[in-house]
């Protein structure tokens, strides 16, 4: 077992270089790739921990822990701050899904999507063809909007309320997602619908950051009940996200909600990330988020069951 004290503190000390380097994600493109693995890290850290002081390596248990905290601070907010839901507001459940663009189980998705009794369901990685073979298959969702580009980054919205001015999101010529208001009868919220930019290269990570500074923005402007779901591409633990939350009256639906991952399905839960989000501006509140299942999928549906308020649209 003391063969393993010398490797331990060097991987132990690569681990916490890694956590503390990625606190410099805001500007630098290689720093923010390695805020995707705080959790992994955090969960290496505490092996170690549990290693070292199995070995009475008591300087390598305290640099696993100070390693930990590193993590932990940015993860705080997965256990902590979930709005209370007031009274009174009318429920409506919003499902989100990245379908993959490959993905041609179009019955067991519409299977799956209809068995969750949803009001709007957003869907990416959607493709003209994709969206025309899906649609018929979910009749108790007779309201559409499709918006492609026939690359990967196609977004379909399909509701049991009328959509109201539908629009595409497009950023310096890339097109991102689609909004429209859904008309409830008594009331109109605007909801949001998109798939952001993949990180993979510098340039990439660019665009993904400014078109969240361009929903943020739009989300701080909310005038009534605005919901944003989609693919991110971003891990809550970025600071660009934060960022998007800083903005007065933007929240997370899943803060306070646990560890619910979404990405990569094909992993073990414990080592999946979360890159599917709901966010909130406005008069809406969320009463559950759950994370839903692959049908076929590298991503999982997120289940939104949100609160709209009492107050009608304008």
């Amino acid at each position: 077992m003391q063969k393993l004290a010398r490797p331990l503190a060097f991987y132990t000390g690569l681990a916490c270089v890694a956590s503390l380097l990625a606190y410099a994600g805001r500007w630098s493109w290689a720093c923010e790739l390695l805020v995707n693995f705080r959790t992994h890290f955090a969960l290496l850290l505490g092996l170690a921990l549990l290693l070292a002081a199995a070995l009475r390596r008591w300087r390598v248990v305290a640099l696993a822990a100070a390693g930990l905290a590193l993590n932990a601070w940015p993860m705080h907010g997965a256990w902590s701050g979930a709005e209370t839901a007031p009274a009174g507001g009318r429920a409506v459940r919003v499902v989100e899904f990245n379908v993959h663009v490959a993905n041609d189980d179009f019955k067991g998705i519409a299977s799956y999507l209809d068995s969750l009794d949803p009001d709007v369901v957003v869907l990416a990685e959607m493709t003209t063809w994709s969206a025309d073979q899906l649609s018929p298959l979910l009749p108790r969702l007779p309201h559409r909007y499709v918006a492609v580009d026939e690359g990967f980054r196609g977004v379909l919205i399909l509701s049991r309320w009328p959509l109201v001015v539908p629009q595409t999101l497009v950023h310096e010529g890339t097109l991102y997602g689609a909004r429209a208001n859904v008309d409830l009868g008594d009331r109109q919220f605007l909801i949001y619908g998109v798939h952001l930019n993949w990180p993979v290269v510098p340039e990439a990570e660019r665009e993904r950051n400014a078109q969240l500074v361009a929903l943020g923005q739009e989300l701080a402007g909310c005038q009534s009940a605005c919901v944003l779901v989609g693919d991110f591409n971003i891990t809550p633990w970025s600071s660009h996200y934060r960022n998007l939350l800083d903005h007065p009256g933007v929240r997370d639906c899943a803060a306070g909600r646990g560890w619910q991952t979404t990405w990569n399905s094909r992993l073990p839960a414990v080592l999946r990330i979360r890159i599917d989000h709901c966010v909130l501006a406005g008069a809406v509140s969320a009463a559950d988020v759950q994370v839903g299942q692959s049908v076929g999928s590298d991503h999982l549906a997120t289940i939104n069951d949100l609160l709209m308020g009492t107050l009608p649209v304008s």
